[in-house]
């Protein structure tokens, strides 16, 4: 192989490579990351190939409304995953904590978070996991969408 295919081979697997990270993230969250580390690696990750028409702002409040609900109602954050598909985001807080009364009892009246979630989300909701839960949001990629 000669120099020329191998600088276009090495430059073909950073793309390949950057392109994947632009489709999913995974953090782990025990050590309690900040906010605005967790902002800033999603941005600069889920960020690449994206259109000047299409921001990351509901995308990154949501996942600050997960993340900081786990970190202030949970003992163990676990992780925030982060899937992009065409023209949506699916964001995953998992902690350890196996509660999900506190979720399903919470009026959205009074927890002006799941409120900003559920406006900024095409859905959202929670699942039990074998060692605690995960809440979940679908937040559109654009927040409009010609038709």
């Amino acid at each position: 192989m000669n120099g020329g295919q191998a600088e276009l081979e090495a430059e073909l697997d950073r793309f390949c490579r950057r392109v994947a990270g632009a489709a999913e993230i995974t953090l782990g969250l025990r050590n309690l990351p900040e906010l605005r580390d967790i902002r800033s690696v999603v941005a600069d990750s889920l960020g690449f190939g994206r259109g000047e028409d299409e921001p990351l702002g509901a995308l990154l409040l949501v996942i600050d409304e997960l993340v900081s609900n786990a970190y202030r109602h949970t003992d163990g954050p676990g992780e925030l995953r982060v899937n992009r598909h065409v023209r949506s985001f699916m964001v995953e807080v998992s902690d350890d904590d196996p509660d999900l009364e506190a979720l399903r009892s919470a009026p959205e009246s009074t927890h002006y978070g799941l409120r900003l979630i559920t406006q900024l989300s095409l859905d959202w909701g929670f699942r039990g996991e074998r060692a605690g839960k995960t809440v979940w949001a679908l937040v559109p990629a654009q927040l409009y969408y010609e038709q």
